[in-house]
């Protein structure tokens, strides 16, 4: 996929009234085909209506391979026109939609998969880079863009554990695992800008602290609390999550609440007010400032930006 076919996507955003933006649909559940895999992955038709977009999001990450034609995917940041042969990845969580372009038909392949299920001890060193706590890993898209090589095994891989899902022949699973941290490798392998996690082993350890934050999220967080499920002191447990996370404790609970405030605002029919309370923020002026310090606009802005791409 050319940079040129992002920048024009992303400029057709502009276009009057061909596309609609549907902001009352909710989280998308996926039903796992082998719940051992935690992945689901089916071939996609776009046979929908003309310019219809429907933003969701799911904690899965999604793979997108496109076998026949064209179609156009949506981020909030970003737009990629795909066509045969391409490959997306879309973030754990990622607010995004897909369109159809033109009258032709489409086919693709997508791919939702939990990741955590493959962090097996020899891969755990690297759970770090896989995590999505410092960055979304979309932002690896640029690999496939630039990188003829690595896009086509990814398609390839991505082809084989169709096969294998659909057939589920003997030791299917060995094979899907395979395929899918032959993927990962490539990714990993291939981007320029990564830092050295292989020593960022104790953010696995972090595990019951992201879990309990995830859970607590629209109640109270306290740090103490936290700090109980690792059994460490309180200031020993605070400059702990900000060595190994690279934030503090109250800045990644914060970031966390503004994400889901993101998708509340653009799945739910609900008041900005109420969007702040969904997220655990009581104060409506510290919600404000906080969004506006992670997305560098308002909420009301942020869903104006929302509904220009219809």
């Amino acid at each position: 996929m050319a940079q040129s076919e992002v920048d024009t996507a992303h400029a057709d955003m502009h276009g009057k009234g061909r596309r609609m933006i549907h902001l009352n649909d909710h989280v998308e559940p996926i039903h796992y085909q082998s719940d051992l895999l935690a992945i689901k992955i089916i071939e996609v038709r776009n046979d929908w209506e003309l310019g219809l977009l429907r933003w969701h999001y799911h904690k899965e990450l999604e793979f997108i391979y496109v076998k026949k034609g064209s179609v156009v995917f949506h981020t909030v940041d970003q737009s990629y026109r795909l066509h045969k042969g391409d490959v997306l990845l879309i973030g754990s969580n990622q607010l995004h939609a897909n369109q159809r372009s033109d009258c032709d038909e489409a086919v693709y392949l997508v791919m939702h998969v939990k990741l955590l299920p493959y962090f097996e001890p020899a891969i755990t060193p690297y759970y770090h880079y896989f995590s999505e706590y410092h960055r979304p890993l979309s932002e690896l898209n640029v690999i496939f863009r630039e990188s003829d090589e690595v896009r086509r095994l990814a398609g390839q891989n991505i082809r084989h554990i169709f096969k294998e899902m659909q057939s589920q022949a003997d030791g299917f699973e060995i094979a899907v695992s395979l395929y899918l941290k032959q993927i990962l490798l490539s990714l990993y392998r291939n981007d320029r800008k990564r830092a050295d996690v292989r020593n960022r082993t104790d953010l696995h350890a972090l595990q019951p602290v992201f879990q309990y934050i995830d859970r607590q999220l629209t109640d109270k967080i306290e740090m103490k609390e936290a700090c109980k499920l690792l059994n460490m002191s309180y200031s020993y447990f605070s400059k702990h999550f900000k060595e190994v996370v690279g934030t503090s404790f109250i800045e990644y609970v914060n970031f966390k609440r503004i994400h889901m405030a993101e998708r509340h605002l653009a799945t739910k029919s609900a008041s900005i007010n109420e969007v702040a309370r969904m997220v655990g923020l009581e104060n409506i002026t510290h919600f404000y400032r906080l969004f506006q310090k992670y997305n560098g606009c308002t909420p009301k802005q942020y869903v104006a930006r929302l509904r220009q791409r219809g």
